[in-house]
C-alpha cells in the first residue's frame, strides 16, 4: 500500500509517506500555524518519496482528540484531498498514534501490560485512554486527573504523555504511577503504521471532540439574525 499520512491534532505538525514502510517523513513541533505548515510538508514528503496523488491508495489522518483548530485543519485537509484525488480516508485517534509511538520506547513488559496515554487537555482535564499489547482496552475520555487515576487497571501503572505527571500526582501515595515520555506527540509515521492494516472510513470523516470548545461567543457581541 502507498499512503499519505498526516497529523495536526496537537502541538506538532507531521506528514509521512508509507510504501510498505515509511519512506519519507517530516515532523515539526508547533503550537500554532498548522494550516500554513501542512501543505508544504505534504509536498516535501511526496517529492522525497517520488509519489503523486495518483499513486496513493489512501490518505490517513488523526481525527482527534486534540486542539479544536488542529483537529479541524487535519480532518478538512484529508476530506478535501481525498475528494480531489478520489482516494479513501483512513483515520485513527491521536491517542492511538501516541500509544503506538510510546510502546516502541517502553520495555516489552511495560508494553504488554495496560498503560495509560494521558495528554494535558487544559482546564484541569486529561485526554486519556488505556492500551495493552498494541490495542486499546478502554475508550478515549476527557477526565480530571483524579477520575483518570480511579480508572487505572492496577495499583502500579505506567502513564505516558504530557498529562502523565498530573496523573501521577493525582494518584496519591497509595498508587504508584510511573510518568514517562512527557514530551511525546502524535507522529504521522506512527499513524501510517497503524492505518496500513486498517479499513477505510465508510462514512464521511468527522472530528472526535471529547468536550465543548474553549472559545465561546462573548456576551453582548452576538449578531442579530435578519428577519424574513
Amino acid at each position: 500500500m502507498t499512503m499519505l499520512a498526516f497529523d495536526t491534532s496537537m502541538a506538532a505538525c507531521s506528514a509521512a509517506v508509507w510504501r510498505d514502510g515509511v519512506v519519507a517523513r517530516r515532523f515539526q513541533a508547533m503550537s500554532r500555524g498548522h494550516a500554513e505548515a501542512l501543505f508544504p510538508m505534504i509536498r516535501e514528503v511526496m517529492t522525497e518519496a517520488g509519489v503523486s496523488f495518483a499513486d496513493l491508495h489512501a490518505i490517513a489522518v488523526t481525527r482527534g482528540p486534540g486542539s479544536f483548530t488542529g483537529v479541524r485543519v487535519g480532518v478538512a485537509a484529508a476530506r478535501g484531498l481525498a475528494l480531489a484525488a478520489d482516494k479513501p480516508v483512513i483515520a485513527a485517534t491521536s491517542l492511538e498514534v501516541i500509544a503506538h509511538g510510546a510502546a516502541s520506547r517502553l520495555t516489552p513488559e511495560q508494553a504488554r501490560e495496560p498503560f495509560v496515554v494521558a495528554m494535558d487537555a487544559r482546564r484541569g482535564e486529561l485526554y486519556c485512554q488505556q492500551f495493552a499489547g498494541g490495542r486499546a482496552v478502554s475508550d478515549a475520555q476527557a477526565l480530571s486527573p483524579e477520575d483518570c487515576a480511579r480508572t487505572m487497571p492496577h495499583e502500579d501503572c505506567v502513564a505516558v504523555g504530557s498529562g502523565a505527571p498530573f496523573l501521577a500526582q493525582a494518584a496519591g501515595p497509595d498508587r504508584r504511577v510511573i510518568a514517562l515520555q512527557p514530551d511525546i506527540l502524535p507522529d504521522a509515521a506512527d499513524l501510517a503504521a497503524i492505518c496500513a492494516d486498517r479499513a477505510p472510513e465508510t462514512s464521511p470523516l468527522s472530528p472526535l471532540y471529547l468536550r465543548a470548545p474553549d472559545a465561546k461567543p462573548q456576551d453582548g457581541f452576538a449578531v442579530a439574525r435578519l428577519g424574513r
